[in-house]
């Protein structure tokens, strides 16, 4: 009787076991839905980065048919933390006596990888052409190998269409390219490091306070290290972004920015300004703009209030020759080889 009880245990143990798996995968595909669904629907829409991303499209639109001078800033957190438009804006009217127009189409953290991807989104569009493109730069932005935002770059900035180049250009690891796949369809893992911020922000009133000053101890620390040999890094993103714009018949300036990073502001570009200027586009380095350091406060990249509107004056000024009829015209120049690493 015992021998027959355990052995019906023993069946009934080993049919309920798949239930109980199934239920298991059940609830944790229910979690994971549901996270999916909150993350779509309510905490995306309360990140004001994503919110920022998602008017993109709009301003773009808006801006093209706007008339008289047309600019469109594209780069990373200086395009806006550094730049007021609206002083911008005015300072060109001023020189130029025509009616001037800015927006700005910034992602944090982003390179030049991000940037090509975002012309390409928002101003490579039919109908959105604009008369000059501004992209403000600092340090390493304009090499290859910088480390790109892969969550952001797949739900934002790129389509199905982009994915041959995304994933044979601009990620070149297996882990990488899967990452990019995954946030492609998976919103809740793309945006897995802004909702943490998010969140722990409304749990911690001071969350932000605290992140702000790990981050400027870190800055502070590389700027008191010793100064390592920069290693020669290719440009491959930058000369498809030239490539690309030329076929759009896209007029380009680059400006490197000033910044409060001594190893910034006295690195040398040589080699992407040849390349710009190589393409016809303009090249304008502002770093040896006078600003004294009250201009940047605590923060060794972005402005002040007080520093932003001066710059800003000093950038208009430095961009209004570049809008003169002709100015980027195009020009017969030997190309040089492409940089790409082999």
């Amino acid at each position: 009787m015992s021998s027959s009880t355990s052995s019906s245990e023993a069946i009934g143990a080993a049919i309920a076991a798949p239930g109980r798996a199934t239920r298991i995968a059940l609830v944790l595909l229910l979690v994971l839905g549901g996270v999916e669904a909150l993350t779509r629907l309510k905490l995306v829409g309360m990140s004001k980065e994503f919110e920022q991303f998602r008017s993109y499209p709009r301003l773009a639109t808006d801006l093209a048919h706007r008339s008289g001078l047309r600019l469109a800033i594209v780069g990373a957190s200086i395009a806006h933390e550094d730049i007021d438009l609206a002083v911008l804006a005015e300072r060109l009217r001023a020189t130029t006596r025509l009616p001037a127009h800015a927006e700005a189409f910034s992602a944090d953290h982003s390179y030049v990888n991000t940037w090509y991807f975002m012309l390409n989104h928002y101003l490579w569009r039919p109908g959105n052409r604009v008369d000059l493109v501004v992209i403000p730069f600092v340090g390493p932005s304009l090499y290859d190998k910088n480390e790109i935002e892969i969550g952001r770059l797949a739900r934002f900035f790129t389509t199905i269409e982009d994915w041959p180049e995304v994933l044979s250009t601009d990620l070149t690891t297996t882990s990488e390219r899967v990452e990019f796949l995954l946030s492609t369809f998976w919103a809740s893992y793309a945006a897995r490091d802004r909702m943490q911020e998010l969140v722990f922000g409304r749990l911690f009133p001071n969350y932000k306070t605290y992140a702000y000053q790990q981050q400027s101890l870190l800055l502070a620390h590389q700027l008191a290290s010793p100064r390592h040999v920069r290693k020669a890094r290719s440009l491959v993103a930058l000369e498809r972004l030239l490539v690309t714009a030329e076929r759009h018949a896209t007029r380009l300036c680059f400006v490197a920015f000033p910044t409060m990073r001594a190893d910034w502001n006295e690195q040398s570009y040589d080699e992407a300004r040849q390349l710009i200027e190589e393409h016809g586009m303009a090249y304008i380095d502002l770093r040896t703009t006078a600003l004294d350091t009250a201009g940047f406060d605590d923060d060794p990249v972005h402005m002040n209030g007080g520093g932003r509107t001066v710059f800003s004056r000093r950038l208009a000024d430095a961009v209004a020759p570049v809008l003169r009829p002709g100015a980027l015209a195009a020009e017969s120049v030997t190309r040089r080889p492409s940089l790409r690493v082999r």
